[in-house]
Protein backbone atom coordinates (compact mmCIF):
# COMPACT_ATOMS: atom_id res chain seq x y z
CA UNK A 1 0.00 0.00 0.00
CA UNK A 2 1.10 3.27 -1.19
CA UNK A 3 1.48 6.20 1.26
CA UNK A 4 -0.22 9.79 0.52
CA UNK A 5 3.06 12.11 1.18
CA UNK A 6 1.85 14.65 -0.57
CA UNK A 7 -1.01 15.60 1.77
CA UNK A 8 0.26 17.10 5.45
CA UNK A 9 -1.46 17.63 8.13
CA UNK A 10 -0.36 20.54 10.49
CA UNK A 11 -0.59 21.02 14.50
CA UNK A 12 -3.34 20.55 16.40
CA UNK A 13 -4.60 23.76 18.51
CA UNK A 14 -7.10 22.66 21.28
CA UNK A 15 -9.35 24.77 23.71
CA UNK A 16 -9.13 23.36 27.37
CA UNK A 17 -11.51 24.35 30.19
CA UNK A 18 -10.34 22.97 33.33
CA UNK A 19 -8.01 20.29 31.67
CA UNK A 20 -10.54 19.02 29.60
CA UNK A 21 -10.79 19.59 25.43
CA UNK A 22 -14.26 21.03 24.71
CA UNK A 23 -13.32 22.53 21.50
CA UNK A 24 -10.53 22.87 18.44
CA UNK A 25 -9.38 25.85 16.26
CA UNK A 26 -8.45 25.56 12.45
CA UNK A 27 -6.10 28.57 12.55
CA UNK A 28 -4.55 31.42 14.89
CA UNK A 29 -2.23 34.48 14.43
CA UNK A 30 -0.70 34.08 17.37
CA UNK A 31 1.10 37.86 18.99
CA UNK A 32 3.14 38.83 21.85
CA UNK A 33 4.18 42.15 23.15
CA UNK A 34 5.89 43.02 25.68
CA UNK A 35 5.26 46.79 25.78
CA UNK A 36 9.40 47.93 25.53
CA UNK A 37 10.63 51.35 26.40
CA UNK A 38 13.64 53.10 25.51
CA UNK A 39 15.59 53.47 29.30
CA UNK A 40 18.80 55.91 28.71
CA UNK A 41 21.29 56.93 31.59
CA UNK A 42 21.48 59.92 33.33
CA UNK A 43 22.88 62.96 31.04
CA UNK A 44 22.80 60.77 28.22
CA UNK A 45 20.32 60.53 24.85
CA UNK A 46 21.04 57.46 24.12
CA UNK A 47 18.89 54.12 24.44
CA UNK A 48 20.48 51.91 26.94
CA UNK A 49 18.07 49.14 27.07
CA UNK A 50 14.66 48.32 26.34
CA UNK A 51 12.83 47.29 29.31
CA UNK A 52 9.34 45.39 28.91
CA UNK A 53 6.71 47.21 31.10
CA UNK A 54 3.63 44.87 29.81
CA UNK A 55 2.96 41.90 28.37
CA UNK A 56 0.01 41.74 25.74
CA UNK A 57 -1.03 38.31 24.56
CA UNK A 58 -3.78 38.74 21.33
CA UNK A 59 -5.09 35.77 19.31
CA UNK A 60 -6.91 35.70 16.20
CA UNK A 61 -8.83 32.87 15.43
CA UNK A 62 -9.90 31.84 11.33
CA UNK A 63 -12.52 29.29 12.77
CA UNK A 64 -13.05 27.87 16.29
CA UNK A 65 -15.38 24.92 17.08
CA UNK A 66 -16.77 24.75 20.77
CA UNK A 67 -18.75 21.33 21.07
CA UNK A 68 -21.68 21.75 23.12
CA UNK A 69 -21.61 18.15 24.24
CA UNK A 70 -17.84 18.29 25.69
CA UNK A 71 -18.72 21.70 27.33
CA UNK A 72 -21.68 20.20 29.09
CA UNK A 73 -19.44 17.46 30.16
CA UNK A 74 -16.78 20.19 31.01
CA UNK A 75 -19.60 21.63 33.61
CA UNK A 76 -20.48 24.68 30.38
CA UNK A 77 -24.49 24.24 29.86
CA UNK A 78 -24.37 27.37 26.92
CA UNK A 79 -27.93 29.47 26.70
CA UNK A 80 -26.54 30.42 23.37
CA UNK A 81 -23.26 31.35 21.79
CA UNK A 82 -22.99 34.88 23.66
CA UNK A 83 -22.99 32.83 27.16
CA UNK A 84 -20.83 30.34 26.24
CA UNK A 85 -18.27 32.62 25.55
CA UNK A 86 -18.90 35.91 27.97
CA UNK A 87 -16.58 35.63 31.16
CA UNK A 88 -15.50 32.18 29.87
CA UNK A 89 -11.81 31.82 30.49
CA UNK A 90 -10.09 29.10 28.69
CA UNK A 91 -6.51 28.06 27.69
CA UNK A 92 -5.04 27.19 24.01
CA UNK A 93 -2.76 24.20 23.87
CA UNK A 94 -0.85 24.19 19.97
CA UNK A 95 0.19 20.18 19.85
CA UNK A 96 3.14 18.99 16.97
CA UNK A 97 1.74 17.25 14.50
CA UNK A 98 4.73 14.46 14.43
CA UNK A 99 5.35 13.68 18.13
CA UNK A 100 1.89 15.65 19.77
CA UNK A 101 4.43 17.25 22.38
CA UNK A 102 2.88 20.51 24.04
CA UNK A 103 4.54 23.34 21.90
CA UNK A 104 2.55 26.68 22.89
CA UNK A 105 -0.10 27.26 25.64
CA UNK A 106 -1.83 30.38 26.21
CA UNK A 107 -3.50 30.46 29.48
CA UNK A 108 -6.77 32.31 30.59
CA UNK A 109 -8.02 33.30 27.04
CA UNK A 110 -11.46 35.25 27.03
CA UNK A 111 -13.25 36.09 24.07
CA UNK A 112 -12.79 39.53 22.60
CA UNK A 113 -14.90 39.50 19.52
CA UNK A 114 -15.41 38.23 16.60
CA UNK A 115 -18.92 36.60 14.37
CA UNK A 116 -20.68 33.25 15.95
CA UNK A 117 -22.71 30.56 14.59
CA UNK A 118 -24.51 28.42 17.02
CA UNK A 119 -25.85 25.44 15.29
CA UNK A 120 -27.68 22.20 17.19
CA UNK A 121 -24.72 20.43 18.04
CA UNK A 122 -21.59 23.02 18.55
CA UNK A 123 -20.73 26.90 18.43
CA UNK A 124 -18.43 28.19 15.42
CA UNK A 125 -16.56 31.31 16.05
CA UNK A 126 -15.30 33.00 12.80
CA UNK A 127 -12.65 35.53 12.83
CA UNK A 128 -12.30 35.85 16.23
CA UNK A 129 -10.21 37.97 18.74
CA UNK A 130 -8.89 36.83 21.88
CA UNK A 131 -7.15 37.74 24.67
CA UNK A 132 -4.70 35.88 26.69
CA UNK A 133 -3.19 36.40 30.00
CA UNK A 134 -0.07 34.33 29.82
CA UNK A 135 1.99 32.32 27.47
CA UNK A 136 4.15 29.29 28.00
CA UNK A 137 6.43 27.49 25.58
CA UNK A 138 9.12 28.28 23.13
CA UNK A 139 7.77 27.25 19.51
CA UNK A 140 6.15 30.02 17.63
Amino acid sequence: MKANVKTQTGNRISVVFDGKVIGLVQSVNMNDSYGLEAASGIGDIHVQEHVPTMATHSLSVSTLLLKKGAMMQAGIVPENGEFALQGLVFDFEVYSKDDNTLLRKYIGVSYDSGGMDVSKHAIIVQNGQFKALDVTGTAA
